[in-house]
């Protein structure tokens, strides 16, 4: 779900950019010197699941795990996923400088949205292994209505790519809400203190 250089209007990229420096100063401003080591690890969990693919038929998806981590981190999500999309572009490729911006919102903005739905208790009428799940689907659900409007804004020819882009990644969007329950009920009974800011 990376956005490489050369794909996106200046327009958007220089609207992406600005908010996206918003974002990581309000990341910023919250940011703890206890939490730097936490914040550096989930970039690095964040980097390392993109080698994750899975094969899907003619084609592949990887985790993002984006749900996970933005429970973990809050505000801070910006950040470590600020360096981590830095690293995917400059050492492997994925995505691009110029669009860097544009990649941090689709995948950090989505990890804070459901950071605060969970924290506000917004998902509390579901049972406790579906809100698990839909915590990793609507992250991803998120993620890829991000990708795009922001291709369907850049240019009037990704309006159709930008509707196929949603029905792709509709696999993504399960798979990444099983692991992401998996993982939650692992955290809670070895690492329970990681989530206690979203009360789960």
């Amino acid at each position: 779900m990376h956005i490489s250089d050369g794909i996106l209007s200046s327009e958007v990229v220089i609207a992406t950019s600005v908010i996206s420096v918003g974002l990581v100063l309000y990341a910023l401003k919250n940011l703890k010197n206890s939490n730097i080591a936490i914040v550096a690890a989930m970039g690095a969990i964040f980097f390392i699941a993109s080698f994750i693919h899975i094969p899907l038929g003619p084609t592949q998806i990887h985790l993002v795990l984006i749900g996970v981590i933005g429970l973990i981190l809050g505000s801070s999500v910006f950040l470590a996923l600020l360096i981590a999309l830095l690293l995917q572009a400059t050492l492997l490729g994925y995505g691009g400088l110029t669009s860097l911006g544009a990649n941090l919102i689709i995948m950090a903005l989505p990890a804070f949205i459901v950071y605060i739905i969970t924290k506000k208790g917004f998902l509390n009428f579901l049972n406790e292994k579906m809100k698990y799940f839909f915590i990793g689907f609507i992250a991803v659900l998120l993620s890829t209505v991000f990708l795009a409007l922001i291709l369907a804004l850049s240019k009037e020819e990704y309006l159709l790519a930008s509707y196929t882009i949603l029905l792709a990644n509709i696999p993504a969007m399960i798979i990444e809400g099983l692991v992401t329950l998996f993982l939650i009920n692992y955290l809670k009974k070895s690492i329970p203190d990681l989530l206690e800011k979203v009360n789960l």
